[in-house]
Order: structure tokens, then sequence, then C-alpha cells
């Protein structure tokens, strides 16, 4: 009966939205054209009708184009109203309420008038367009309708036939190596193709991508301007086919024709404006025919040298210095990277002279950093935290960077908007890292990495967590690895050596009892020492803003207690639990891949998916993932409904525990979630969304729990969906996200939500959870 009440709910909502968009948009319709001037009509838009539109092959190409210059557009609709218009329209007659006067603000834009359409010139920019697809003998009329308030330009056009290539050919300047360079490449590349149509973007893409090539042969003064294409229709069996000439501009420069090479490399290891290039204060260090010149040695030219790309006695190539750039600035010792080229007056065997001269501007070498922070943390922990860093950014006068850092913080766990007292905690740690700016190997791989920037880690750490009425957590932690980007969509992290050891005091009598009951938690409790190896993969297409639909990926791996067990197979140690200095060790593999996808719909708007799986495999010296190691469901960045922690493993669900106990036991081996969230502009900084979340862990080995994965796993998973408003300032967002549970544990498994009675304080409760965040989940 609930339920079919629940239903009839939902159902009168829907019928009173739909009644509100009806009304409003012919009450909208009808104020949009009464405050139009005297003997004006509100303009709506062009309408193009092409002749054989059917026959022509390329006819979306044409349509797209000439769409772009049939202007100027009418008037936006929003669900058939043109809700922009009548805000406008609002603010300027003194009408306006807060609503309309904040439509305006967002999407107010005055009235498209038919009277003021330029259509003269409209025809002229669609000739031209076509002329730019290769229609040359097109014809366009046009025909003015109006209605009573109301009116649009009807064009009929008829493009004609198209131009297509016949063939391609070079006329030689004369210069026999810049000759043979583009009869190279076009005979290589063959970038315009017999019988393709005709295209002056195609034309103007070839000349640019012919001097890219000349320029990378030395051609320092060569561009796309220097050349010139001449279609001839008269020398073809065929009608509409064009024989393309491409030639050398009479007037380029007689230096676009002439070859360089560098001649000189001078680096300023610490320039500033203040330094005298040729000042005899200013020691000069050769090394492989480049001059380091610096008053002190500020930075050891044998570990600069390797980060250019560039040498002496090879000729001009853009794409060098591109990559001695990036490598340059890919220090943290330097603030700025200015390459420079000083032209000789003079050609030596009819080749010019360039001096590259390199100035690096310096960072200041050390800093000292304290911050005070209010840190929300992916499990719903928030709280202060005060931590200072002191750092150098150039140890060894070769772009070591080392950090010293040390923290203090105190945090609560959040659930549902309440403090839960039993799970605050005070955090202290102390960390050292050095960054170094090559691969530290016992052998040389440098010229693996000749296209990117490796650094080698070396991290040591220790952290005491004291968390409240349950234990102390001492944790060590020592890495050795790799970080490298082969290019700005991708990056890699290999930390061949990563070696964690995690000791725990003083239990508390809950915390002990808590274990008691339930051996595969206490297990993962007692194996603490995670010898292993780790490689994260990271591919995003979010760096750069080059289109409305991107991607993000990221695979994870660890392993853990492979060489430790290996090493004592060999050596004759056996057993179940082996042990390494008296410690018993965790064995395990653990893999995760997180895939997204982010469409932007419109100027702001975006939808967001993602999907998560994770799995850890238990084996050898370990029956469950140390519990650092295992997944967890539910909170900010996970499914939102469900408090943190609080979902799994499976359909298990803890009984008679009091709040926040069943914190340690749902965890599990394996994970999935999805998520789906839209993204939206209210006010200024002021974002607003939409989301469902599903998801749950499960157990690989049953224990009391009955929270093993099966092929059942599909029927196990929760779902929640909610609202959130996110405060977004560019380089801070804020985030409140609420959501309600629609298919949660019950007693007989999982079960969907039959009804929503948000009226109800104790149902809120028990389905409605709050989470707040810094960043956005995903």
């Amino acid at each position: 009966m609930a339920k079919h009440r629940g239903g009839q709910r939902v159902k009168k909502i829907l019928l009173h939205i739909i009644l509100i968009s009806i009304l409003g948009g012919a009450f909208s319709s009808c104020k949009t054209t009464k405050y139009l001037p005297e003997g004006e009509r509100l303009y709506l838009g062009g309408k193009l009708e092409i002749k054989d539109a059917e026959k022509i092959k390329y006819k979306n190409e044409l349509i797209r184009d000439l769409e772009e210059v049939n202007k100027p557009k009418p008037n936006e609709k929003l669900a058939g109203m043109r809700i922009g218009l009548w805000a406008y329209q609002k603010v300027e007659s003194g009408e306006a309420g807060f609503y309309a006067k904040w439509v305006n603000k967002k999407i107010g834009e005055p009235p498209v008038l038919l009277g003021k359409v330029n259509t003269n010139n409209v025809k002229k920019l669609m000739k031209n367009r076509m002329e730019n697809l290769g229609y040359f003998n097109s014809y366009i009329k046009h025909e003015v309708v109006e209605n009573k308030n109301t009116g649009f330009i009807k064009f009929e056009i008829d493009p004609g036939n198209r131009l297509h290539i016949d063939s391609t050919h070079y006329e030689k300047v004369g210069e026999f190596k810049v000759d043979s360079l583009i009869l190279d490449y076009l005979d290589t590349e063959n970038p315009i193709k017999k019988g393709e149509p005709f295209s002056l973007e195609k034309l103007t893409s070839t000349r640019t991508k012919i001097a890219e090539y000349l320029k990378k042969q030395g051609y320092y003064y060569f561009t796309s301007n220097n050349l010139i294409f001449i279609a001839d229709t008269l020398s073809t069996e065929e009608d509409n086919q064009a024989i393309l000439q491409i030639s050398i501009k009479d007037n380029a420069s007689e230096l676009a024709l002439v070859p360089f090479v560098i001649k000189e490399i001078h680096v300023f290891p610490k320039y500033s404006l203040g330094t005298s290039e040729g000042g005899e204060a200013l020691d000069t260090t050769v090394l492989n025919e480049v001059e380091f010149i610096q008053s002190e040695k500020f930075f050891r030219p044998d570990r600069l040298y390797p980060y250019l790309f560039m040498q002496e006695g090879e000729f001009f190539n853009p794409e060098n210095e591109s990559y001695t750039n990036k490598r340059l600035n890919s220090l943290k010792t330097y603030r700025f990277v200015n390459i420079r080229y000083v032209e000789d007056s003079t050609l030596e065997n009819g080749r010019g002279q360039l001096t590259a001269n390199i100035y690096l501007s310096p960072l200041s070498k050390r800093s000292f950093r304290s911050e005070l922070q209010m840190v929300s943390k992916s499990n719903n922990f928030v709280g202060p935290a005060l931590s200072f860093e002191y750092l150098n950014r150039n140890l060894f006068k070769g772009g070591e960077a080392l950090s010293i850092s040390t923290k203090i913080g105190y945090e609560a766990q959040l659930n549902s908007g309440n403090i839960s007292t039993g799970l605050n905690s005070i955090e202290t740690g102390v960390a050292a890292e050095l960054i170094v700016p090559r691969m530290v190997t016992p052998f040389s791989i440098e010229e693996k990495f000749r296209y990117s920037i490796p650094k080698t880690k070396f991290k040591l750490s220790y952290d005491l967590l004291s968390r409240s009425q349950w234990f102390n957590l001492n944790s060590f932690l020592a890495v050795y690895g790799f970080e490298w980007n082969p290019n700005i969509f991708v990056s890699h992290n290999l930390n061949p050596i990563s070696i964690n050891y995690i000791n725990i005091r003083n239990k508390s009598e809950a915390f002990e009892i808590l274990l008691a009951g339930n051996p595969f938690l206490a297990r993962s409790f007692e194996q603490q020492f995670i010898p292993g190896l780790s490689y994260s993969f990271q591919w995003s297409q979010l760096v750069r803003n080059i289109k409305r639909n991107r991607f993000f990926f990221s695979f994870n791996a660890d392993f853990a207690g492979n060489a430790l067990a290996l090493a004592q197979n060999i050596g004759g140690v056996t057993g179940e639990n082996k042990k390494f200095w008296g410690q018993s060790y965790a064995q395990f593999s653990r893999f995760d891949f997180d895939l997204r996808n982010y469409q932007d719909i419109g100027k702001e708007s975006r939808l967001v998916s993602r999907i998560f799986m994770g799995i850890g495999l238990p084996y050898g010296n370990s029956v469950s993932l140390p519990y650092s190691k295992q997944y967890f469901s539910g909170g900010p960045n996970s499914v939102r409904a469900f408090r943190i922690r609080s979902l799994g493993p499976g359909s298990y669900q803890p009984e008679g525990q009091p709040d926040g106990t069943s914190f340690f036991d749902q965890a599990g081996d394996i994970k999935l979630e999805a998520n789906l969230e839209y993204r939206f502009p209210l006010i200024s900084f002021l974002k607003g969304a939409v989301f469902t979340d599903a998801g749950n862990v499960w157990l690989r080995n049953s224990d009391s729990r009955n929270g093993k994965f099966t092929s059942n796993w599909i029927n196990e998973m929760a779902i929640g969906t909610g609202v959130g408003l996110r405060v977004d300032i560019d380089f801070f967002v804020v985030r409140l996200d609420v959501a309600a549970k629609v298919r949660k544990p019950g007693e007989d498994g999982f079960e969907w939500q039959d009804s929503f009675e948000l009226g109800s304080k104790n149902w809120r409760q028990e389905n409605i959870n709050w989470n707040f965040g810094i960043g956005y989940p995903f």
C-alpha cells in the first residue's frame, strides 16, 4: 500500500512539472513579442534549402560551413521558451523580480530583430564558404517571410558542382636541397590525394606542414607564407577537375631558402636581468663544446648538459628546442627558461650560423613554509592540521630537491553531519623526501627516457596515529622509486622497493573484543610488515581542454612479499606463517582500475561518469589483505548515500554494535563502484550537481560475515542518489552532497526503497546521508 501511495505522489509531481512548463512556455512566448519596437519582428533564424541536397556527397560538411555564417542566430530557447529574452525584457522594462534578474544575469540577451539582418552580407559569407570548399559556381537567392510578430529568411542555395583534384605538382625553385625536401614530403606523405574534393582548409594545412618539415631540416626563416597553390582547371580532360601546382613565391626572402646550423650554445645557469653575458666576472666551463657561463658554480654543467637536446654543428630544429625547453622547465630549480638565437651576419658554405643562448632564471634555493589547514579525507575524517616544510631545490647542485616536513593534526569522523565521538584521533608525523631529476640505478638506462624526464624518489617517513578508544598506530615507510611522463597525457610511477611497517599498541578492550570475534580481521591487523613493489599508470585528457568529451584512466598494482618469500624458499625456509626478523609479513597482489568520462554539455555543464574495479589476492603467507590495503565503500568519494565504510562485505550487516564499531570489519578484497553525476552552474562560483552512485565490497574467502564474492554480485550492489552544492573558486572547491538510499541491504538481502518518507525524522536518519568534502569526488 505504501509503495502504491509513493508511486502516486511521484506521478503528481511529474504532472505538475509538465503543466507548469506548458503554461510557462505559452506565457513566455506572448511576453517576448510584447516589448518589441513598433514595426519590428522577432527573428526566427535563416532557413537553408539546398538544391538536390540528397545527391551531394559531402552534404554535412557543406551544411556545417553554411550554418557557421548563417547569422545572426535567433534568441536561444530553453524547453521551448525564450527565457533569456524574457528575463532581459523584464529587466529593461523595470518589471523584473529576483528570478528574472538572476536569469538575466546568467543567460539574458536582447531581442534579435528581423529588420536588422544584413542579408547581402550573409549571402557573401555563404558564397565565400562554398568557394573555400570548391563550389565556385554557386547561386543563392533569399526570401523574407513575415508573420504577425515574427519572421525568418529562407535561403535557396544551388551550390553547383564541386571541384576535385586531378593531380598535384611542385614547381622547383632551383635550390636543390629545398626542392628535394619538398618533393620527398609530397611523395612520402601524399597530403592531397587524386580525386579528393577541393578544400582551402586542406591546402592551408598542407602549406603549414611543409613549412614545419623544412624548419626541422634547419630552414630557420621558412614559413607557410612562402608557399602558394595555383589551381589549373583548363588543362584537365574532365570538367570540375583541377591540377594543383605548389611553388615558392617569387618574393620569398633569400634567407628562407638557407639552412641554419647551431654554431655555438651558451647556457646561463643563474641568469638575472643584471647578468652580463660577456663580463669578466663570469666563469665559463666548456663541456662537450657547450659553454656554461655563471659567476659561481650554481648548477653543475655535467648535470645540466643531459637536459639539452640541441648540439653544436646540428641543423636548427624547433623540436629539439621544444624538448630542451620542456626538460629544463621540469626542474624545480628554475622559474623561467628562455632560449634566444643570435644570427651570424655571414654565411659559411651556404649555411647560416646561429648562436643559441639559454637563459635560466632560478627560484630561491631554499624555502620554508607553514600551513594551517582544514583537512577533509576520503574516509570522512575532518579536522585542523598544522604542517611545516623545509625545501632545498638544488641540494647537490644538480637539481636535487630535498623536502623535510612535519605535521600535527586532530580529526574526527563525520557521519551525516554528526561527529562520531568514538572515532576521533590525533596524528603526527615527519617525512623526508629527495627527488633526483634523473635515473639513479646501478646501470645506465637514460637513453630509454630520451623524450621524457625521469625522476628518482627516495622517501622515509614516520607517522603516529592515536585513535581515541581504540589503539595507537605507528607507521614506518621507506620508498625507492621512479616517475616519468612520456607526454603530457601519460604518467608512470614505479616503486621497486616499498617497505611499510605498521605497529599497533595500546589496544583498548573494545578493540580486543572486536578482533577476537573476527579471526580474519585479527589476521589482517597482525600482518603489518609489507615489503613490496608497486606500479601506477595514468592517462588523462583533462590536462588540456581540447575537446568536449574527455577520458581519464588509471591503473595501480601492488605486489607484496613475493621476492622475500622466494628468497626464503630458496634458503629452505618453509611453513605457512613465515617471518622476517621476527615479523610476520604480508604476501598478496592487488590491482585496481579507475575509468572516468567527462562530457561537456553547453558552456559550463558537464556529465561525469566513473567505473572503479579493484581486487586483492592474498596468498602464500596471507589469508587476507592487510587492513591498510583492504577496500571500503560508502562516503563522500564513493556511494554517498551510505556512511563511510558502512557497506559490505556483500550483504553483511553488523548487529548490536554502537555507532562506529563496524568501522573496522566492513572491508573487503574486491570492490566495484559506478557513479554518474551531472554538474551545472547556479550563481557565480556556486555550482550544483545531481548524482547516482552504486557499489559494494566483497571477500575472496568466506568468513563469519558471509560476504564472499559470487556470481550473484549484481544483486548485492547498493544504490543511492542525491544532489549537491559546490563552491568552486578555481583552485579551491568545497562540496556538500546529500543522498538517499535507493537500494540497500536488508534482513533478506538487498532490497529497493519502497517509499521516500521525507517528512519522517526516523526515516531521514536511516536513509539520508550528508557528505562534506574538499574537491570534487572524481
